[in-house]
């Protein structure tokens, strides 16, 4: 019996031992697994630009004092030889020469917690012959004198659209878990969210919209509200509504990010088609039109940058002769007596400054309430914890146009194939966060516009745009 007993326990320990070996075998073949592809997506990004895309905003943020870094970029794109997978350009754009060896500015915001998730290679090189269309992708896709997107087209597109959702996923699930564990530290503005947090999975672009029609309001500020008409600052605010008289309705409408994977797109005419063209805060058209466009109907601009000087918001043309909207976040519960004794930014002092320079221009003021409204709309629609920050300015474009337009068009809200680690189209300041955000919930943002999103996969990811339909299309 010892015999057996002692034979037992040898058998035990080696089955042990083996166990113990197949695991750390397994272990670290995953580790080495991990490394390779750390090697392959250092080299793509190092030789090809190809990352990650601009999410429209100017500033970095991290958890800490606000402070400014002054950073000297220089672009080896006039070097690039790598074959260009979206316009097959032989020379590099002649802004691009102009700015290559600038310095750059970086504004970091206090009291966030960025995140950078852990990226994975994307296979973006597809091959094309330019944009496709300079009107509507979805119609001229079917039309019989455009050759049919090939297969190799399609496949690479469904690749990179699978490996992009990917992505924001795992940052969704990333930052969830640390909001989690840090609770009140990631909570900058007290948000005491006690509403449902569901999935837009499953549900139909219609109902996902009317949802947003009916539970987010996007006001401004008007004579009636406290405190400005107890101050006698009523008259400061503009009767003419931002898009016109009320119940103005129109056809095609445009939002323009300030992605950099807006550089070499050639969809300048396409969105100047456009009745309506929604920009954000210093973006320029001049020198960049095939791009971008020309046309501009209305600006949203948040506080940094009516308050800063160095935006020239007051004397600057880029913000004369179109209607303006700025913004600045208040507390999650704050009324606006609370908020205008202490904005995130002074917007009030600029604000009412360009009312008495310019009394004829239509330039409003945001309910802070009405960014709250909208994330709890993100919010309820994701099932694990979004950042407690307001969604960024093309989600709020979006919901602000909805009741104005038969659709909406998002150029590079989701990035596209071009996607690069470039912030915005104009310069060549370059961070891989700009596309997922270290400060608006980016990733929830752009997972609900598309499953908000109507047109086809390759206008999405080649062309650049996301279609959403307006209230009235949708009959809501």
């Amino acid at each position: 019996m010892r015999a057996i007993a002692v034979s037992v326990w040898i058998f035990i320990n080696l089955v042990f031992i083996g166990m113990c070996g197949y695991i750390y075998l397994l272990w670290s073949q995953y580790w080495q697994y991990v490394e390779r592809q750390h090697n392959q997506l250092a080299g793509i990004i190092n030789n090809n630009h190809n990352i990650y895309s601009s999410n429209g905003q100017i500033y970095f943020y991290y958890h800490g004092s606000s402070e400014t870094i002054s950073m000297g970029v220089s672009s080896n794109r006039e070097n690039q030889t790598v074959k260009n997978y979206v316009t097959n350009k032989s020379s590099p754009r002649h802004h691009l020469r102009s700015r290559s060896n600038k310095t750059s500015t970086t504004v970091i915001k206090k009291y966030s917690q960025p995140r950078f998730p852990k990226l994975r290679g994307m296979d973006t090189d597809v091959e094309s012959q330019g944009p496709r269309c300079s009107g509507d992708s979805s119609e001229c896709l079917a039309s019989p004198d455009l050759p049919l997107v090939n297969d190799k087209l399609s496949a690479r597109v469904a690749t990179y659209k699978s490996q992009l959702v990917v992505q924001l996923r795992r940052v969704l699930l990333e930052e969830s878990s640390v909001f989690k564990a840090r609770g009140d530290g990631n909570n900058p503005y007290n948000v005491q969210y006690a509403g449902p947090r569901g999935s837009y999975q499953g549900k139909s672009v219609h109902e996902l919209v009317c949802e947003l029609q009916n539970k987010v309001k996007i006001r401004t500020l008007s004579e009636n509200d406290e405190p400005f008409s107890t101050l006698g600052l009523s008259k400061q605010f503009p009767d003419e509504p931002l898009l016109g008289k009320p119940g103005k309705h129109f056809n095609t409408c445009a939002i323009v990010t300030n992605a950099g994977s807006l550089d070499g797109s050639g969809l300048g005419n396409f969105i100047d088609t456009h009745d309506v063209v929604l920009r954000f805060n210093h973006a320029p058209t001049e020198g960049y039109e095939s791009d971008v466009g020309s046309k501009t109907t209305l600006r949203i601009l948040n506080s940094q940058v009516v308050s800063k000087p160095e935006f020239n918001f007051l004397t600057s043309a880029l913000y004369q002769g179109i209607s303006l909207l700025a913004w600045d976040p208040s507390n999650y519960s704050s009324s606006l007596e609370e908020w205008y004794e202490n904005p995130d930014f002074d917007v009030f002092t600029p604000y009412f400054k360009h009312r008495e320079k310019f009394p004829d221009a239509v330039f409003h003021l945001l309910d802070p309430r009405s960014q709250w409204l909208l994330w709890e709309y993100i919010q309820s629609h994701i099932p694990v914890r979004i950042r407690k920050n307001p969604p960024s300015s093309g989600f709020l474009g979006l919901a602000l146009l909805l009741p104005h337009c038969a659709y909406v068009d998002l150029f590079e809200y989701v990035p596209s194939v071009r996607l690069t680690k470039r912030c915005h189209y104009w310069d060549v300041a370059e961070d891989l966060s700009c596309t997922f955000g270290v400060w608006h919930p980016l990733a929830a943002e752009k997972l609900l516009a598309l499953a908000l999103n109507t047109a086809n996969d390759v206008a999405v990811f080649y062309d650049g745009y996301v279609r959403v339909p307006g209230y009235k299309t949708l009959g809501c």
